[in-house]
This record gives C-alpha cells, structure tokens and sequence, in this order.
C-alpha cells in the first residue's frame, strides 16, 4: 500500500503551489454563490437559474471525473495536473466575457472538467510524492487551501460584485489560476506514472486487489458528505428560525464555523501523522461530528452555546474529511490511485447533491430541527464504515 516517494526532503515550494491552486479552484468553483444577485440581475435571469450554475458544474464531475481517470491514465501526472488548471481559466475567461447566460453555463461545463480532472490526480499525486510520515501534512496544505477559499475566496467575491461588476471577479480569478498553473509548471516535482512504467499490465481497474477497499472507503466519504449536507445548506435558516439570530448576526456562528475548520485540518495532520490508525480517527471524527449536530440542536436556545456547537462541528468535519482523502490513497495500489480520486471526487459531489436534495425533501414534513437528527443518522453510517474497514485492513495484514 506504499510507493516509493519522490524526494527525501519535504517539498515546501511544490505543496505551496498546491495549496494556492486548491485555493483559486475552490474559489473559482463557488464563485456565483457570492456574486448571485448581481450576475442575476444583469443577465436577467432568476435566481434559481445563477444557483443552477454550481450545480451543473457539480453535475459535469460526477458525470466526468471516473471517465477521465480511465482515458488519460498514460499522460504525465504533471501535464494533466497543469491541464486541469488551465480549463479553470478558460472557464473564468468565458464567464467575464460571456454576453449570454447559455455562454455562462457552457463555462461552468468546462469549469467541471477541469475540477473532475484536478481532484482525481491532486491527492494521489501528492501520496506519490511524499513518503508516509509526510503525506499528512501534504494533505494539510490541500485542505487549507480549500478552507482558506470559504473564509477568504468566497466573501472576497462578493465584496468585488458589491463595489464593481461581478465580471471583475472571473477576472481576477483569471489571474489566479493563470499562476497557479505556472507555480505548479515552475515547482511542482514530477511524479512517476505507473500506467507507463508498467505498460504490459493490462488488468483491469475493478480487478485492483486494493479496489474492494477503495469501494468501501468511497461509499464512507459519500455517507458522511451526504449526511453532513442534509444539514449545512439549511444552517443559516436554522440559526435565524431555531436559535434566533437575525441575518445580519447570524454571519457571527457562520465565521465561528469558518474557525473550527481551520482548527480541525491542523488537528487532522497530527492524527494522520500514523497511518495505521487512520480508520480509527475517521470513525471517532465522524461520531463527534455526529454528536456536535446532535447537541447543535439541543443548545440552540442558547446562542453563546450554539456558536460553540457549529465551531465543533466544522472541526470534526475538517478532520474527517483530509483523513478519508489520506486513507484512500494509503489503501490504493499506484495503479488505482487517479481512478481512486476520481472515485472520491465522485462521491463528494454526489454526497452535496443528495444530502442536500434530500434534507430540503424531509425540510417540509418533519421541520428544519429534525435535519441534524437525521443527518446524525447517516454520518453514523459513516461511521461504520470506517470500522469495517479498519476489522477488514487488519484481516489483510494479518494474512
């Protein structure tokens, strides 16, 4: 389950241009969300129409990502890494020029390719990269840059449409992921491709020995994204009806769970620190998230409490969700490890757009207070996963 490493001293230049290319893709990626009413007022479309752009891009991942780890499996890691980042900017330039919403939504296609493309070789690539006792903290600089794109990326975007035109924000992020594509060009060591080296093996993806638990593991990220967004698009209704902020303090519980994640990644990289209890932080992450939900709910009369409740719930969020990414790639041949990728990238996105679909269903009959309960329901299925594999993991070592 491990591969020969890269380099012998950790590359600082290289994860930087990582995490700053998470950064601007996540930012990119979100972008509409920040900027909704103005883009949906100069394109005269409804709001709806400017949230479906998320959701098509969503959409084009899913449908994508599993199809382009098969297609390009013999291309250099680096060249498609560098690639994907490029479709990010073509993405951003079509949407600060487009006269059309049609041309907008056309951009947000090529803007999922691009992300499908950079999620099924970013965490594998840096597992290759790094020998074992590093790989946590690789896995760290990608989730800040992920959780810096929350806090800073996606407030940066409104604050650009509110004092200028919402192109200017696809603008700049034009240039934002124009130099993350050269840092990645500039300093970002080449990995090995183990499709080229190994070209005579023809085995086929499912046939992996590492596949079954790959499997398992993916179906644990979806179970604990779906049941985690069977709440969190609703929180900030929830805050406002059930814990009685008003729209303009309710940004303060908001920012509390900006700061649990940020706490939660440095958290992650020391739990991650040994891979061989890996499953087990997992399940124990995802119960406490379960239990911040839970208790999130039952404190909510007190908003001091409930600040407390959403900053620990994020935290065990930004934990679990590194250590699955690290767990996968530990499990994975190096074979399987873009397939693996574009498998969890998958899952994710699945997981947002059911768990969301589903929370919003269940919103109406049972009241947006039941939606924690329920989706503890489903992270404990999570959970449960973790454990399965971790009994299954040592029945492997064993033999």
């Amino acid at each position: 389950m491990t591969t020969r490493a890269t380099t012998e001293r950790f590359p600082w230049a290289a994860m930087f241009a990582i995490g700053f290319t998470v950064f601007a893709t996540v930012t990119s990626e979100f972008l509409p969300t920040g900027m909704l009413p103005s883009m949906s007022k100069d394109l005269n479309v409804s709001t709806s129409q400017i949230g479906f752009l998320v959701s098509v891009w969503a959409a084009t991942v899913v449908l994508t990502a599993i199809p382009l780890s098969l297609t390009t499996r013999r291309f250099s890691r680096k060249s498609l890494l560098i690639t994907s980042v490029v479709l990010f900017t073509v993405s951003n330039v079509m949407a600060a020029l487009t006269p059309t919403y049609e041309l907008l939504l056309v951009s947000r296609i090529v803007g999922g390719l691009g992300n499908g493309m950079f999620w099924m070789i970013a965490t594998g690539y840096v597992t290759t990269m790094l020998p074992s006792q590093w790989r946590s903290r690789g896995f760290l600089f990608i989730s800040a840059g992920a959780n810096l794109a929350f806090i800073l990326g996606l407030p940066l975007g409104s604050a650009l449409a509110a004092v200028s035109d919402w192109r200017f924000g696809f603008a700049i992020m034009t240039i934002m992921t124009v130099g993350a594509s050269a840092s990645l060009f500039f300093l970002l060591t080449p990995v090995p491709n183990p499709h080229t080296e190994n070209s005579g093996d023809k085995h086929s993806t499912v046939r992996d020995r590492s596949f079954p638990m790959v499997l398992l593991c993916v179906s644990g990220v979806f179970l604990v994204v779906g049941g985690g967004d069977m709440f969190y698009p609703y929180i900030a209704p929830f805050l406002i009806d059930i814990a009685h902020f008003t729209p303009l303090t309710v940004a303060v519980p908001l920012a509390a769970y900006g700061v649990g994640g940020t706490i939660g990644i440095i958290v992650a990289e020391r739990l991650g620190r040994r891979p061989e209890n890996l499953s087990r932080n997992i399940a124990a992450a995802i119960v406490f998230m379960a239990a911040m939900m839970v208790i999130l709910n039952l404190v909510a009369t007190s908003q001091v409490l409930a600040i407390v409740a959403i900053a620990l719930w994020s935290l065990g969020f930004s934990v679990t969700e590194p250590l699955f990414g690290q767990y996968i790639m530990e499990l994975s041949s190096p074979r399987l490890r873009d397939f693996a990728g574009a498998m969890r990238t998958t899952a994710w996105n699945l997981g947002i757009g059911s768990g969301s679909f589903i929370g919003g269903i269940l919103l109406v009959p049972f009241g947006i207070g039941s939606l924690p309960y329920l989706g503890a329901v489903v992270l404990m299925g999570g959970a449960t996963v973790a454990l399965i594999a971790r009994r299954r993991e040592r029945a492997l070592r064993a033999n």
